[in-house]
C-alpha cells in the first residue's frame, strides 16, 4: 500500500509538470531559457523518485555526467558581444539602456579573460552536490572500501567536475576507495562522437540549403526579433549592416553573454530584463532549442545516422562494465564517467526515452520547442544515472534510469514503474548502437 500511495504521488506531480506548457516553465524559470548554458536546472524539476521493487538493493551505479558551469568555452563568444556594444558606440547607435547594456557586456567579458573553458566554483559546487544525493539515495552502493572508477575527457574543466564529485563520495565515506583518469585511451568512451561533431556536423548545422534551416528562418520571418534590439540601439538596420549580423543573430547572441554569468555565480537580471520581456526570452529558447535539436539530437533528421554512429563507445562500455558488474568481475561499485553536453545528449538520443524523444516531428519548431524541453536535461552539469538492483529471491537483475536525478522511463515493458529487467535493457541499447555501426565513417 505504501508504494502504492507513492507511485500514485509520483504519477501526479509528473501529471502536473506535463500540464504546464515550455512557456509557462521557461516564464517562470527564464534562467533556463538557453538550457546548454543555464546552470543546472534540475531542482527546479525534482520529482521523488520511485522505490525499488519489495527485496531489492541498488549494488551498482552506471553513470555520464557533464561537466558543471564554465566560462564561456571559446573566446569567438565573448568578443561577439563586445564587438557589437564597439561598433554600435562608434557609430553613436546606443540607448540609454544600450550603454549600460554595452557596459555590462564588457564587465562580462572582463570575467572570462584567461579563463576560457575554465570550471567555475559554482560548477564545483554543483558536482559535489550531485554526488551528495546520489550518495544518500543509494547508499547500499558504497561500502568501506568499496572502488569507484572514474574516467573524464581531458579538459581540465571535466578533469575538476570528476575531482569534485569524488571529493564529494569520500567526504560522505571517507573509507571509498576512489580512483580517477583522463588519459587518452579514455576518450572514445567519454567523448565518443567528438570527430563527427567538429568535422560534421558543424558544417552541415552551418550549410545555408540545410533542410531545418529553411524551415527556421521561415519561422524566424514570423516572429519579433527586433523589438529587444530597439530598447538598446536607435538604428537597427545600420548595426545590422555594419556588423554583418541578422537581427535575430544579434538578438540571441546578447541575450546569452548576459545571462551566462550565472554560470560564474552571479544572478541579478534586472538589467536583463529590462531589455528582454518574456515574450523575447521564449523566441531564445525556441530558437536554441530548435536549433540544438536539429543539430545534435534529432535521431530522424537527414544523415542523423552517421553522426550518432560512435555512440556504440560509450553504450559497449557501459554494457561491459554492468555485465562485469553483475558477475562480480568489475572491481568498481561504479563506472563514473565525465564530459561534455554532445556526447550526454548523443547517448539521450539513442535511448529514446519516454521523456526525451529523439524522434519528434522537426518540421514545426513550436512543435520541438514544445515537445523536447531540452532545458530539464542538459544544463551545466547535467547527468545520467543508471542504478542496477538485484534481489536475493530472483535471479532478474533490475536497473532505473535517471536523467538530471529525475526517473525517465524507456519505451520498454517494465517490471514495475521504472525499474526494467537488464537483459531487455542491454538488447534493447545494443541493438540501437549497433544498428549505427555501418554508418560509421572513418
Amino acid at each position: 500500500m505504501k508504494r502504492f500511495l507513492f507511485l500514485s504521488v509520483a504519477l501526479c506531480i509528473a501529471a502536473i509538470a506535463l500540464a504546464q506548457s515550455s512557456r509557462e516553465e521557461i516564464d517562470a524559470h527564464p534562467h533556463v531559457a538557453m538550457f546548454t548554458h543555464s546552470v543546472y536546472a534540475a531542482p527546479y524539476y525534482f520529482k521523488p523518485i520511485a522505490e525499488a521493487p519489495k527485496g531489492y538493493k541498488p549494488f551498482y551505479i552506471s553513470h555520464y555526467g557533464r561537466h558543471g558551469s564554465r566560462h564561456e568555452s571559446q573566446l569567438k563568444y565573448v568578443d561577439y558581444g563586445v564587438k557589437i556594444a564597439r561598433i554600435a558606440d562608434s557609430l553613436n547607435l546606443l540607448t540609454p539602456k544600450g550603454k549600460e547594456v554595452a557596459k555590462y557586456l564588457y564587465w562580462a567579458a572582463s570575467l572570462h579573460e584567461e579563463r576560457i573553458g575554465e570550471l567555475t566554483p559554482l560548477g564545483v559546487e554543483q558536482h559535489k552536490a550531485i554526488a551528495r544525493r546520489m550518495y544518500a539515495r543509494f547508499k547500499p552502493v558504497f561500502y568501506n572500501g568499496a572502488i569507484v572508477d572514474s574516467r573524464s575527457s581531458n579538459y581540465t574543466r571535466c578533469i575538476l567536475s570528476m575531482a569534485a564529485f569524488n571529493e564529494s563520495l569520500k567526504e560522505c565515506r571517507p573509507l571509498l576507495n576512489t580512483r580517477m583518469d583522463a588519459a587518452e585511451e579514455h576518450q572514445n568512451v567519454v567523448r565518443p562522437i567528438r570527430s563527427a561533431v567538429s568535422n560534421y556536423t558543424h558544417r552541415q548545422r552551418n550549410a545555408a540549403d540545410h533542410e531545418w534551416h529553411k524551415t527556421f528562418y521561415a519561422w524566424a520571418a514570423t516572429k519579433d526579433f527586433e523589438a529587444s534590439l530597439k530598447r538598446m540601439f536607435t538604428d537597427v538596420e545600420a548595426l545590422c549592416k555594419a556588423s554583418g549580423e541578422s537581427k535575430t543573430n544579434i538578438m540571441i547572441q546578447i541575450y546569452k553573454r548576459m545571462a551566462f554569468v550565472q554560470n560564474l555565480g552571479y544572478h541579478d537580471r534586472t538589467l536583463l530584463e529590462s531589455v528582454y520581456t518574456p515574450d523575447d526570452v521564449y523566441l531564445v529558447y525556441q530558437a536554441e532549442a530548435y536549433r540544438w535539436y536539429c543539430s545534435y539530437f534529432g535521431a530522424n533528421l537527414p544523415d542523423s545516422k552517421r553522426y550518432f554512429a560512435p555512440m556504440h563507445y560509450l553504450v559497449d562500455d557501459i554494457v561491459k562494465c554492468a555485465d562485469l558488474a553483475i558477475e562480480g568481475k568489475n572491481s568498481a561499485v561504479a563506472n563514473l564517467r565525465f564530459g561534455h553536453d554532445y556526447y550526454l545528449l548523443g547517448l539521450l538520443s539513442l535511448l529514446n526515452c519516454d521523456q526525451i524523444r529523439s524522434d519528434i516531428d522537426y518540421s514545426s519548431v513550436d512543435n520541438v520547442a514544445e515537445k523536447w524541453r531540452a532545458y530539464r536535461f542538459v544544463s551545466m552539469a547535467s547527468n545520467f544515472q543508471m542504478v542496477f538492483y538485484r534481489s536475493k529471491k530472483s535471479d532478474d537483475v533490475l536497473v532505473r534510469f535517471l536523467e538530471n536525478e529525475n526517473d525517465i522511463t524507456l519505451p520498454l515493458n517494465s517490471v514495475e514503474g521504472p525499474f526494467y529487467k537488464w537483459n531487455d535493457v542491454r538488447k534493447y541499447m545494443l541493438d540501437r548502437a549497433n544498428a549505427l555501426k555501418s554508418y560509421q565513417t572513418k
